[in-house]
């Protein structure tokens, strides 16, 4: 297609406009006008992303989202809905910061690989090197980067879950997490399988933090968001928000009631549980040798849910109906002790950040070239799912990037290398085990063109 100047000159409109629209702290959209921003497409893509994302806050009963979707030499369109705050009714802001979940994980598995980059430590050395842990001499840092070590996964643990559902504020550590995954078998034998695990993430905390001596945040601070310039983006010590921040909601946690005594383990559990920085896991798979390729998707693979689970079909319109609590019944669950996730989930970020993020995580700019390979070698979540993971990122039917939940927040970030274009979704309302950012992400991609 020949670029006009008209094209052109529109994009660099839209590039400024990103910055003034919607994205600036002192300036709110109106809490039910979307878009915000809209260069370069149709009126009816521009209609079909409009109708997708209000679908989604509507029947998930969403106090707020925020879409967005940038195409190079094409277009963008950003969509703010909603409020950040039902308490007040402040409208929601492109500027506002959201708890980003898993896609916490990315920045966790770079700052691993730019250690490995740095020969401090080799992606296939053993985890025993630097943390006493069970099968420790047969685990491998790559296993825990891609879910293959069998680590069980301390946010499966019901105890956990009741605990942080009901105290999200409460006290709690690393120590506290690795604790409650060495009281359970593995999943299976390192390497036998895949099954996702926020055990590992806590696990490369450890690591990174035995090999550099200080907080993985300083090692985030200073090598991946200085350099890029994300000053919207952090790794909160505390369980309060920088400004400007969206507010978090979830349903209230059910009746306290007694914790169902454990099934004997095994080598598959058939139902695992959630966890913060993802939803929904799924039973583990066995694992290929690290780089044969994924299973090839259907031209647009539709998950329904986060790295962690299976890819079933949404239906045309993305996002459940709610069957939760109204808006109004709804707790607030915006401070959350960011030890409860850690490394495997406490990040926050917004949406310009995000942007930036989604590119170089997936072009492997602050890596080496030998990195950048091995992170891009999956493997697939389930047989014919159309998904991968490889070393802190997942390849979603050719769109590299990640999603995640936790109490309050839901996100999704995905960048097609293929075109240039990028997809952040965030939303302010989720319990554990929701996701309604992923879906609508593999419907806001249908106005991509694949470039496959």
């Amino acid at each position: 297609m020949v670029k006009t100047w008209h094209i052109v000159a529109s994009l660099a409109a839209a590039v400024v406009l990103t910055l003034t629209v919607g994205l600036s702290p002192s300036r709110g959209a109106p809490a039910d006008q979307c878009p915000q921003l809209a260069l370069g497409f149709t009126e009816r893509q521009r209609a079909d992303l409009a109708r997708a994302a209000t679908y989604t806050r509507d029947s998930a009963q969403l106090p707020g989202l925020i879409a967005a979707v940038f195409v190079p030499g094409r277009g963008a369109w950003v969509c703010v809905l909603g409020v950040s705050d039902l308490e007040t009714g402040h409208p929601l802001n492109a500027a506002d910061r959201f708890r980003i979940a898993s896609i916490t994980k990315t920045f966790t598995g770079t700052a691993v690989l730019q250690l490995a980059d740095r020969g401090e430590l080799r992606l296939d050395d053993p985890l025993s090197r630097w943390v006493d842990w069970p099968d420790g001499n047969a685990i491998t840092i790559r296993q825990l980067l891609n879910m293959t070590s069998g680590v069980y996964s301390y946010t499966d643990d019901p105890q956990f879950i009741q605990r942080y559902n009901e105290d999200p504020e409460g006290a709690f550590t690393a120590r506290d997490a690795l604790d409650i995954a060495r009281a359970h078998d593995p999943y299976f034998a390192p390497g036998a399988g895949f099954h996702y695990s926020d055990t590992n993430y806590i696990l490369l905390e450890q690591v990174v933090e035995k090999i550099t001596g200080r907080p993985i945040a300083d090692w985030i601070d200073h090598n991946i968001l200085d350099p890029l310039h994300l000053t919207n983006t952090s790794y909160p010590a505390t369980s309060a928000l920088p400004a400007p921040f969206s507010r978090g909601y979830d349903a209230p946690p059910p009746p306290q009631q007694a914790v169902p005594a454990e099934p004997e383990p095994t080598q598959q559990p058939a139902t695992p549980a959630p966890q913060p920085g993802t939803p929904a896991p799924q039973p583990a798979t066995p694992a290929p040798q690290p780089g044969t390729p994924a299973p090839q998707p259907a031209p647009s693979p539709q998950p329904g849910a986060a790295p962690g689970a299976a890819a079933p079909s949404p239906s045309a319109t993305p996002g459940p109906a709610a069957t939760g609590p109204s808006l109004a019944d709804l707790r607030d669950v915006t401070y959350s002790n960011p030890n409860y996730a850690g490394a495997a989930g406490a990040m926050v970020s917004n949406l310009a950040d995000l942007r930036v993020w989604a590119k170089a995580l997936a072009e492997g700019s602050l890596l080496s070239e030998t990195m950048r390979r091995e992170r891009l070698r999956t493997v697939p979540l389930a047989a014919n799912a159309g998904v991968s993971y490889g070393l802190g990122i997942a390849d979603w039917g050719g769109w590299l990037g990640h999603n995640g939940t936790i109490l309050g927040y839901n996100a999704a970030m995905f960048y097609d290398p293929k075109t240039g274009s990028v997809i952040i979704v965030e939303t302010n309302r989720s319990s554990l085990t929701s996701d309604v950012a992923t879906p609508l992400f593999t419907e806001l991609a249908k106005t991509v063109p694949s470039g496959r």
